[in-house]
């Protein structure tokens, strides 16, 4: 159990490569992407089972290694305005920005071709 700093305001930024940005706020993701790394914004809640799994494994992947920031959004309910603003359709979803601070994908899991990038050795 690593306890880690996290941030519940969503106002401080660069808490290193795991970080709560909002419960329930809606916020511009842009102003989260951590130049030079992909950064995987992660729609998740409490009450599902699958983030659940998820999420533990993906924080010590992005905590382990220097290619990934992992910044989590509690979408709390349905009824949240990030639901719509989003267009989310299920959670766990994913948001991905990459190293050139541009969009690069989005959808229910990470891509394989993503996946090989932030675990290759350099």
């Amino acid at each position: 159990g690593e306890s880690y700093d996290y941030d519940l305001t969503g106002t401080q930024k660069g808490h290193g490569n795991v970080e709560v940005i909002s419960r329930g706020t809606l916020i511009d993701l842009v102003e989260y992407v951590e130049p030079g790394k992909y950064t995987a914004f992660l729609f998740y809640a409490d009450w599902c089972g699958p983030c659940k799994i998820l999420k533990p494994r993906l924080e010590d992947f992005a905590q382990n290694g220097d290619k990934l920031a992992l910044r989590e959004i509690d979408i709390i309910n349905w009824e949240n305005p990030l639901v719509r603003y989003y267009g989310l359709t299920s959670i766990p979803y994913f948001i991905i920005y990459g190293p050139d601070g541009e969009f690069a994908e989005r959808g229910p899991g990470i891509s394989n071709e993503i996946m090989k990038e932030i675990s290759s050795p350099d």
